[in-house]
């Protein structure tokens, strides 16, 4: 099977004008200058996040060791109290 395609727009292969071609360039290379400075912001603000949850993940470890510290004294303390409610009623 076999077939052929006609059509009445123009080629996209069409050859551009100098002019157009500038311009064409000019706005493409201020997207790209836009684009660029977004980007260092972007790495910018995440170096800052990155660094923002190291130091909470640091703050995250040192209250979990706190915690396991009192559930340890917690602990103790209830084995002292029984200790000392069954030698009263002893």
């Amino acid at each position: 099977m076999t077939g052929r395609v006609f059509s009445n727009t123009e080629s996209c292969y069409e050859e551009l004008a100098y002019g157009e071609l500038a311009a064409s360039y000019k706005g493409l290379y201020a997207r790209s200058a836009e684009v660029s400075k977004i980007l260092v912001e972007q790495k910018k603000i995440n170096s800052q996040l990155l660094a923002e949850r190291s130091n909470h993940m640091e703050k995250i470890s040192e209250l979990n060791d706190e915690v396991r510290l009192l559930n340890s004294q917690l602990e103790h303390v209830k084995k002292q109290v029984r200790m000392m409610a069954t030698s009263t009623g002893v």
